[in-house]
C-alpha cells in the first residue's frame, strides 16, 4: 500500500494533509508537540505521530513505514530538523521533498532592521531603550532574557500550552509579560497588543503570509513601532502547488526501479546541452542555440525562457516537453524518473560562462555527455547599445548577493554591474551620492524586449528608479584610484578629542595585519576609525566592524568612513568582548584599546576563529608586560614584538626641528602566515 509521510504541524503541512485526504491517500503527519497534534483535524487515512525525533530515530521510523516519499513541511527556521530529515531520507533511500513557505521579500518593506539570529537581535536591543514585543516563540526566549540587562522590558507571545507558559515563568517572566495565544493574528489584534504593552520594538521572524508576517508589519507601521526581523535561513525547495505536482507524479509511477537508470536503453550516454539564449527573446538567439532547442526532446528553464523557446518550437512545427525548472538538483531528480529522454536542453539567460548556473551541471551528471552552447551576455548586448567597449571594463555582480560597489568603482575607470532589480540601482546610487563620488551612471532595463530602456545621468538621478524588470548598470569614474597603499595622512581624518593611531604606526600595523580583499576585520577600540577606514579600503570585498565605547568616537567613525567612501565599515558602540557578540566570525583583528579586557578579548577572538590574525598597538610598559604574560599563558607561538620610534619634522622659521612621537610597541601573531611556514605575528596598540 502506498503511503506518504509529512513532517511538520505548520499551516502548510496541515493544508497538504487536507489535500492528501481529499485525494484518498494514506499518510502520516509527524508533529513535535502535543499542541501540534491537537490542531490537526482527524481525517480518514491520516495517522499522527507526536514527539521530537533525532536522526537515528527518524531512520528507524522510516524503516517501519514503507513510505513512497517524505515531505518536509517544518518551520522555515527549524534548520536542524530539516537537516536530520534529509539525512534520514538519504539513509533510507526515500525521496525527500522540501515544502517552502511563501516569503515576504526584504526589498518589499522599508525601515526594517534585519539580523542574523536571536543573539544578534538581543545584542542590538541591549543597546537601545524601550519595551520589546517578542513574537518569535519560546524556543530561544532564554537568549533574550540573558542578553538583556533589564528583562522586564520583554513582553512575549507564545503558544497557549501549560508547558510553554511554565518555561517562561522559570526564566523569570511575570504574568503580565506573557501572552499565550494561537496565531496567526490579524492586523487589529497585533496593533492592540503593541499599544497595550507600549512597545517600541517588535521582534519577528519572516514567517511569510501564512505566518501572519504582513499583518505584523502593518500593525507596527500603524503604531510607529520599529520592526526587527530575524532573517530566514537560505534553502531550496518547492511551493505547495509544486509539491502537489511532485506527489502526483510519484503516485502515478508504476515502478521506481527506473530511477536507478543513468543511461538510455541502448547504453549510449544521454546528451545534455546547456544553452545560453541571450537576453531571452528570439532576436538574440544564436544559430547554434536555435538548433539545439529545435532538436531537444525536453527543455528545462525559467518561465520566461521557456516561453521564448515554446514560440520557436511552435513556429517551426517542432515539439518538446517544457519543464519550468532551473535548479540542477531538481533537474537531475526529474531525469532519473524519465530516462526516456536522450536529448536534453537546459536554458540559461545570457552566456553559459558568465555568472551562470550552467557551471555546475557537468558535476551533477558525470555519466552523461554534457555540452555548452554560448549565448550573448547582457554585458555584451548592453555595451553595443550604449555603445562602448567592454574589454577594458571590470565585470561585477551583486545579483542575488551583497557587494561593495563603491569600493570597486573607486579602483577602476569603467565597471559593468549586474543587479537584481531597480531597488539595487537605488541603493548603489544612494551609496555613490553619499560618498560624493563623481561617477557617470548608465542604466539599462529589459534589454532586447519591447520595453527596453537605457538612461544616463549621475547617481542622484537614480535615487528613485521607476523602471521594472531586469537591470544592468555601467559606472564610469574619470579619476580612479588604481591602487591602494596604507598610510592616509592624519589630516585626512576628523579627530576631535578622540585618540587616533598615527600615520606611521598605522602603516606598520596594517602591513602586519596581512589583509586580503575579502577579510572580515574587527577594529577594537577604534577611536576615530582611521584604522577601520584604511582596512575597508584595502578589503573592498570584506567587512570591517569598528568597536568603540565612546559615543563621540562612533560619530567620528561614521563621518570618516563616509568621507572616504568606506561603505563596508560598520560602527558598533560598546565595550569588547560583549560588543562582539552577534558579529560575523573575524579573520583579522586590530586592538587599539582593550579597556582592561585584553585577556577576555583574546580568548573570545581565538575561540571564534583559532586562525584569526591579531595586531595590537601598545604605549605603556605595563600594557606590554601584560601582553607578554598573556602570550605565555595562552601558549601563543611565533609572536613578533616590534618597538617603533618615529619623529616628524616641523618648520621653525628657516629651520626644521624633529618632534618625537610616543614610542609604540607592535605585537603580532596568528593568521595564515603560520600555515605557510612563515613567521606569524600579532600587533596591538
Amino acid at each position: 500500500m502506498k503511503n506518504f509521510l509529512v513532517f511538520g504541524g505548520t499551516l502548510e503541512g496541515r493544508s497538504l494533509s487536507e489535500w492528501m485526504s481529499l485525494m484518498g491517500w494514506n499518510h502520516t503527519v509527524c508533529v513535535a508537540t502535543e499542541y501540534g497534534g491537537e490542531v490537526l483535524e482527524p481525517r480518514e487515512g491520516v495517522s499522527i505521530r507526536q514527539g521530537r525525533m533525532n536522526e537515528e530515530e527518524m531512520i528507524r521510523f522510516l524503516a517501519e513505514g514503507d513510505y513512497l516519499a517524505v515531505v518536509d513541511a517544518t518551520h522555515p527556521y527549524a534548520v536542524e530538523v530539516s537537516k536530520n530529515i534529509r539525512k534520514a531520507c538519504s539513509a533510507a533511500g526515500i525521496p525527500c521533498i522540501r515544502l517552502l513557505r511563501d516569503t515576504q521579500g526584504e526589498e518589499r518593506e522599508d525601515g526594517l532592521i534585519y539580523v542574523g539570529d536571536s543573539r544578534e537581535a538581543a545584542s542590538l536591543l541591549e543597546k537601545r531603550q524601550g519595551k520589546i514585543f517578542l513574537s518569535t516563540g519560546s524556543k530561544e526566549l532564554s537568549v533574550y532574557v540573558n542578553g538583556l540587562s533589564d528583562p522586564s522590558r520583554l513582553f512575549v507571545r507564545v503558544l497557549p500550552s501549560a508547558e510553554v507558559v511554565e518555561s517562561c515563568r522559570k526564566l523569570g517572566l511575570e504574568g503580565k509579560q506573557i501572552c499565550a495565544m494561537q496565531g496567526p493574528f490579524s492586523r487589529e489584534i497585533n496593533e492592540a497588543m503593541l499599544r497595550q504593552v507600549g512597545a517600541s520594538y517588535l521582534v519577528t521572524k519572516d514567517t511569510g503570509k501564512t505566518g501572519g508576517f504582513p499583518e505584523k508589519l502593518q500593525a507596527a507601521a500603524a503604531v510607529g513601532v520599529q520592526v526587527v526581523v530575524i532573517r530566514r535561513p537560505g534553502e531550496e525547495g518547492d511551493s505547495l502547488e509544486e509539491v502537489k505536482q511532485e506527489l502526483l507524479h510519484l503516485w502515478d509511477q508504476p515502478s521506481l526501479e527506473k530511477e536507478k537508470k543513468t543511461e538510455t536503453a541502448g547504453g549510449a550516454k544521454r546528451r545534455i546541452c546547456c544553452i545560453g539564449i541571450g537576453m531571452g527573446d528570439l532576436g538574440t538567439l544564436t544559430g547554434q542555440a536555435r538548433q539545439e532547442i529545435l532538436t531537444a526532446q525536453i527543455l528545462f528553464g525559467a518561465e520566461r525562457m521557456l516561453k521564448a523557446a515554446g514560440s520557436l518550437l511552435e513556429r517551426e512545427g517542432r515539439g518538446a516537453a517544457l519543464v519550468c525548472e532551473y535548479r540542477g538538483e531538481k533537474i537531475r531528480e526529474y531525469l532519473k524518473l524519465h530516462p526516456e529522454y536522450e536529448r536534453v536542453g537546459i536554458l540559461f539567460s545570457g552566456d553559459v560562462g558568465f555568472y551562470s548556473g550552467a557551471r555546475g551541471i557537468r558535476e551533477l551528471f558525470p555519466q552523461d555527455q554534457v555540452e555548452y552552447v554560448c549565448g550573448i551576455s547582457s554585458v555584451v548586448y548592453f555595451a553595443s547599445k550604449i555603445p562602448t567597449s567592454w574589454q577594458d571594463a571590470k565585470l561585477y555582480s551583486i545579483h542575488g548577493k551583497p557587494g561593495n560597489v563603491v569600493g570597486q568603482i573607486q579602483r577602476c575607470q569603467k565597471m559593468f554591474v549586474l543587479v537584481s532589480g531597480p531597488r539595487d540601482v537605488e541603493k548603489i546610487c544612494a551609496a555613490l551620492e553619499e560618498s560624493r563620488m563623481e561617477v557617470r551612471v548608465t542604466v539599462g532595463s529589459n534589454l532586447a524586449y519591447p520595453q527596453e530602456r537605457i538612461q544616463r545621468g549621475i547617481p542622484k538621478d537614480f535615487l528613485t528608479c521607476e523602471t521594472k524588470g531586469l537591470h544592468i548598470m555601467l559606472l564610469e569614474n574619470e579619476k580612479p584610484q588604481k591602487s591602494w597603499m596604507p598610510g592616509l595622512p592624519d589630516e585626512a581624518f576628523q579627530r576631535g578629542r578622540v585618540p587616533m593611531t598615527k600615520e606611521e604606526i598605522r602603516i606598520l600595523s596594517l602591513a602586519k595585519l596581512q589583509l586580503e580583499p575579502d577579510s572580515v576585520v574587527f577594529d577594537v577600540g577604534a577611536g576615530t576609525g582611521s584604522v577601520s577606514v584604511e582596512c575597508a579600503l584595502l578589503c573592498p570585498e570584506g567587512d570591517v566592524y569598528a568597536i568603540e565605547r565612546n559615543p563621540q568616537g562612533i560619530c567620528l567613525i561614521e563621518e570618516n568612513a563616509k568621507a572616504h567612501g568606506a561603505v563596508n565599515v560598520t560602527a558598533v558602540e560598546g565595550t569588547a568582548p560583549e560588543a562582539l557578540e552577534g558579529l560575523p566570525t573575524p579573520t583579522h583583528a586590530f586592538i587599539g584599546g582593550s579597556s582592561g579586557n585584553l585577556k577576555e578579548i583574546l580568548l573570545w577572538l581565538r575561540e571564534k576563529n583559532p586562525q584569526v590574525r591579531i595586531v595590537m598597538n601598545m604605549i605603556t610598559l605595563e600594557s606590554v608586560g601584560e601582553a607578554v604574560s598573556l602570550i605565555k599563558e595562552l601558549e601563543i607561538e611565533n609572536e613578533e614584538i616590534v618597538q617603533i620610534s618615529a619623529s616628524k619634522a616641523k618648520k621653525a622659521g628657516r629651520y626644521h626641528l624633529m618632534t618625537a612621537l610616543n614610542p609604540v610597541y607592535v605585537i603580532s601573531f596568528g593568521g595564515k602566515a603560520k600555515e605557510r611556514g612563515e613567521e606569524a605575528c600579532i600587533c596591538q596598540d
